[in-house]
């Protein structure tokens, strides 16, 4: 709490209440003391007009006989008036008749009437004789004007004294019942501001403004200290769950090392089993090759030479087909560890899709008969006859492997009697499209292009679609799938210009109660 000097509510209660009633009572005094001397002051005149005319009434005799002894006797009986201190008469021309105490003098401007100053009042009144003009001018003194102001003072001093102390008295009670818990008041709220002890109380009651202030401070002391209890609690208990967290920091920060520790020792002996696996894969891949290459060569020898019936040769490529399958094989397994390192160096080359596809038709003629499903290729809506051309921009075996591996997925997920659609079209991008009426069991739908995600297949290995959809980013092309109920499940590739800034797209459609087919 700030210290500064402070002037007592109390004084001011005390300084407030008499100054009041002391300015009531001077403007009371003043009000009364203004009509006081103006009925006086009024009296006076009325008495000296009266005192004037009789006066006036009296000399008009002796100025017509031009008496001025008997007017001097006349003047003279205006010594039973102590107040008149002087009268005079005046001829018309000015002169002066007769005169009483001290002469006042004829006013300049000759005009009858009163004139009044503040200490007298002179009266100037016509006198009734023969001749006109003659004026009668008579002084009285207001000298009792001034002692009834004194009398008036003192005794109005005397009152103001007697009220001062009463109202002096009256203000120390009200200091004391309105000062007295203020200040008590502030002395808490001083000593409450320095210790931060709110379990300090105001004792005052009383049913006016006060009591409720004081009332409501000690209500707002109370919620305060419980407040502050409560937040001394929660302090304790936060510190303790603090420590308790720390502790198991700790815990766990040591488990981690011990966890870390041992994760270099797994990631060093996965490293040295990555290491021969990979040199066994490489020497297996040489030595299968090396088989392969007898396995291809020799029918392409046998078909060269001709000499074979329709039968034969159409064995012949089949074997040969089963070769570069198998060889096709050996390669993507190298390949998509590069493509997932981001690492793989793309050989971009224009591919014909449909002698990719066609070829393809011929390799899966054995299957598409033992499962009793159609495969039907199709360019712009209509079917391919063997000699049209869709030009794309890729790697050759690479494409192969990314339509044979959409084609076998569709074909192994169809039932019998069902049409597998391959089919090309070209807007301001080209496009492959792979439909089947089967649909993507609901639990792989959101993870369809994933490493090795399968379903409901007893030789599945997951890696189909994914190393397709490799293929596919690779290539810088983009590919879906959308699959219903209604119109089964469709892929589509759609192909770019360059590589780079592809992406993998899922677009489910609402699931229905119909089959599932496996990936």
């Amino acid at each position: 709490m700030i210290e500064k000097n402070v002037t007592p509510l109390g004084r001011k209660i005390v300084a407030a209440t008499l100054g009041i009633t002391l300015l009531a009572l001077a403007l009371s005094f003043l009000l009364n003391i203004i009509p006081t001397v103006y009925s006086y002051r009024r009296g006076a005149v009325e008495r000296a007009l009266s005192t004037a005319d009789l006066m006036a009434v009296s000399l008009g005799p002796s100025v017509d006989f031009h008496d001025p002894a008997a007017a001097q006797e006349n003047l003279a009986t205006l010594s039973l008036i102590p107040v008149v201190t002087g009268a005079a008469v005046f001829l018309n021309d000015g002169t002066l008749f007769a005169s009483y105490g001290k002469p006042p003098v004829l006013p300049v401007s000759g005009e009858f009437g009163v004139s009044t100053t503040l200490t007298a009042l002179t009266v100037v009144t016509p006198i009734q004789a023969e001749q006109p003009g003659n004026a009668l001018v008579i002084t009285v003194s207001m000298g009792e004007q001034g002692a009834l102001l004194q009398g008036y003072l003192f005794s109005g001093a005397i009152i103001l004294f007697g009220v001062f102390i009463f109202c002096f008295k009256l203000a120390g009670v009200i200091r004391r019942k309105l000062g007295d818990p203020l200040h008590e008041l502030t002395s808490v709220v001083h000593n409450i501001s320095r210790s931060r002890d709110y379990s300090r109380r105001v004792n005052h009651e009383s049913n006016d403004e006060l009591g409720v202030l004081v009332t409501e401070f000690n209500a707002m002391l109370k919620r305060i200290e419980d407040r502050d209890a409560e937040l001394s609690r929660y302090r304790e208990s936060l510190e303790q769950r603090v420590e308790e967290r720390t502790l198991q920091l700790k815990a766990n920060q040591l488990e981690l090392l011990q966890n870390n520790r041992r994760l270099f020792m797994e990631i060093r002996k996965r490293a040295q089993s990555e290491m021969i696996r990979e040199e066994v894969e490489r020497i297996n891949r040489h030595d299968l090759k090396s088989g392969l290459s007898l396995v291809i060569g020799y029918p392409e020898l046998l078909l060269k030479e001709g000499g074979l019936n329709a039968r034969q040769e159409k064995l012949i490529k089949r074997v040969r087909a089963a070769g570069y399958r198998m060889l096709d094989m050996i390669r993507n397994h190298l390949d998509m560890f590069k493509m997932e390192k981001g690492v793989y160096s793309l050989n971009r080359l224009p591919i014909d899709l449909v002698q990719t596809l066609c070829d393809l038709e011929e390799e899966f003629n054995p299957q598409l008969t033992s499962s009793g499903v159609k495969l039907v290729i199709e360019l712009d809506g209509r079917d391919v006859v063997g000699d049209e051309q869709f030009i794309i921009s890729g790697e050759g075996p690479l494409m192969r492997t990314m339509c044979r591996n959409l084609i076998q997925n569709a074909i192994e997920a169809s039932a019998p009697g069902d049409s597998v659609i391959v089919s090309m079209e070209q807007d301001e991008r080209k496009h492959l499209t792979v439909s089947n009426p089967a649909v993507v069991p609901q639990e792989i739908r959101e993870r369809f292009f994933e490493k090795y995600v399968t379903a409901g297949k007893e030789n599945g290995t997951g890696l189909g679609t994914y190393f397709a959809a490799l293929i596919v980013k690779t290539h810088g092309a983009d590919i879906t799938m959308k699959t219903s109920d209604e119109s089964g499940t469709t892929l589509r590739v759609s192909f770019r210009g360059r590589a780079g800034d592809s992406a993998l797209k899922f677009h489910p459609l609402p699931p229905t109660d119909s089959h599932d087919s496996p990936r």
